[in-house]
């Protein structure tokens, strides 16, 4: 394959233009990422509505920003806002994460529960920003899914739990206090009360590891707990720092080390979690 290598023309309409956003949204602000050839034509057709990088830098072997493998990878360049790139630059570490969850469950569960199954059901994908036509409150009310389901293997294909994946660079046990979103935290209340199903939250410690100006994003310690015990720890409900969006913020000690989680499995918990959501729904915040 001929190296990628495109570059949008400053002829063009979206030219200092946020790349992701669908509608022309001015920005002059220059983003850069390493990206393999690959992973740069991904992000281009799958997140920037086919407009390609305004420049391409230096080659070196390093991580590529998306895909997180050591490759030879190239400095690229786009207009993009600040709220769109964070979302860019998330992609890498959500796919660390999620691979962590599916680790976890081959090695440690898999063979000890034959007849649960993990689905993923909000796998990670590239998309370019357009506005909605539903509040956050309004999406929550009506989704099914979150980003993982455990059901039973079998005809009947019993779904029995969901799990919600959040993930970050710290550890449970040296945190003050565990951080939510309430965007989150709604939707995570809406899809237990729709489904009828418990919800399960797993924390995933994120790691970076760095060659030359590239890094990668490893996964490092693992916690959980479920959606009633971390209602129950939450201390308060307040604007995150530097930022115009509410947050629960919660004690620490509502997670676990994931080691337990089987224990989870082994004793059915699940079906008494079912139980309490069923005498109750849970609320909005």
């Amino acid at each position: 394959m001929a190296p990628f290598r495109d570059v949008l023309n400053p002829e063009s309409e979206f030219w200092e233009a946020c790349a992701r956003h669908t509608n022309r949204q001015t920005t002059r602000k220059i983003q850069a990422v390493y990206l393999c050839d690959e992973c740069a034509i991904r992000l281009t057709h799958e997140a920037f509505n086919d407009r390609p990088p305004i420049h391409h830098g230096e080659t070196l072997r390093g991580f590529c920003g998306l895909c997180n493998e050591s490759k030879m990878v190239v400095a690229r360049f786009w207009f993009a806002c600040e709220i769109c790139w964070n979302i860019v630059q998330a992609y890498q570490k959500a796919k660390a994460a999620s691979q962590a969850v599916h680790n976890y469950w081959s090695e440690q569960c898999a063979v000890r529960f034959p007849l649960l199954e993990l689905l993923e059901t909000d796998p990670v994908y590239l998309a370019p920003f357009h506005r909605g036509g539903k509040t956050k409150r309004q999406g929550a009310e009506t989704l099914d899914a979150l980003d993982f389901r455990v059901g039973r293997i079998g005809r009947t294909g019993e779904p029995l739990f969901h799990i919600e994946l959040k993930a970050g660079p710290g550890s449970i046990e040296q945190m003050n206090e565990f951080q939510l979103d309430i965007n989150d935290s709604n939707d995570i209340v809406g899809v237990a009360n729709k489904t009828g199903l418990p919800v399960y939250i797993f924390h995933v410690e994120l790691r970076h590891v760095y060659a030359a100006a590239t890094r990668a994003t490893t996964a490092g310690g693992m916690w959980w707990t479920d959606i009633f015990t971390l209602l129950e720890n939450r201390r308060a409900v307040r604007p995150r720092r530097g930022e115009d969006k509410q947050a629960g913020y919660y004690s620490p000690s509502a997670f676990k080390s994931i080691d337990s989680f089987r224990e989870e499995l082994q004793d059915e918990r699940y079906t008494i979690l079912r139980e309490r959501l069923a005498r109750g729904r849970l609320n909005f915040t």
